[in-house]
Formats: structure tokens, C-alpha cells, sequence
């Protein structure tokens, strides 16, 4: 079983670097329901903020990217559950998908309010300036 870094997804997606593209493409058209990639909620952070920072993607487009990738059905997501609501919040909020990852994850352990100076993420539910 193996775990994807950030690095994976992104030339997956992108198909921006010949080699490293073709061995991303391999190994994820490769994965099966017996033997599926972890991704973790960071990695979906880091893709989401490099799509954002280098890429320049809108963030409609990088949503839909984030909703694609959780529904594959070969990758296991960590704290799935907490992803979707983070999309979901995401769509219609202002702040990163990252604040919302942090919120959802402290909601599932039983916190109710992330504190925070990011006036943006202070505009949604379950953050608060300190």
C-alpha cells in the first residue's frame, strides 16, 4: 500500500512535466479497490494551495478539482468525512479550503471554535477572533 505526496497529484493532474507526469499517470491508473493511495488531508491542502499559488487556478476550478480527487474511489482519504464539509464550506465561504480542514478536524475531536487572527476565516461559523 502506498501513500500519494502532493508532488503525485500535481503532475497528474497538471500534465505539465513529461516524465514525471507519464510515471504519475502510471502509477494511479494503476491503483486498484485492493490495493488503494492513501491521501492525506495535508496533501489536499498543499494541492489545493499550489493549483492556487503557482498555477493561478480560480477557485471554482480548484474545488472541482478537490471534489474530483475525494471521489475516487481508489484513494483513501483521510477524515473523508471532514474534507466534504470542508468543500462544501469552502464553495460558499471566504476563507482557504486549509481553514476550513483545520475547523472540520476540530469539530470531529469535540471543539467547537478555532481561534484565529484570519479575518476571512473569522467570517464563517466555528472560527473566532481571539
Amino acid at each position: 500500500m502506498v501513500a500519494l505526496d502532493t508532488n503525485i497529484l500535481v503532475r497528474y493532474i497538471m500534465q505539465d512535466d513529461k516524465t514525471q507526469s507519464k510515471k504519475a499517470t502510471q502509477m494511479i491508473e494503476g491503483l486498484t479497490s485492493d490495493s488503494p493511495a492513501f491521501i492525506s488531508c495535508i496533501v489536499l491542502c498543499e494541492f489545493n494551495w499550489v493549483l492556487k499559488s503557482f498555477y493561478k487556478i480560480p477557485k471554482t476550478d480548484r474545488l472541482e478539482t478537490l471534489q474530483s480527487i475525494v471521489a475516487v474511489s481508489v484513494f483513501d482519504i483521510e477524515r473523508l468525512g471532514a474534507c466534504m464539509k470542508a468543500l462544501k464550506l469552502c464553495e460558499a465561504g471566504q476563507a482557504d479550503f486549509s481553514d476550513y480542514i483545520i475547523q472540520q478536524i476540530a469539530a470531529q475531536e469535540g471543539y467547537d471554535t478555532v481561534l484565529t487572527f484570519d479575518k476571512k476565516a473569522q467570517k464563517s461559523a466555528g472560527f473566532k477572533n481571539p
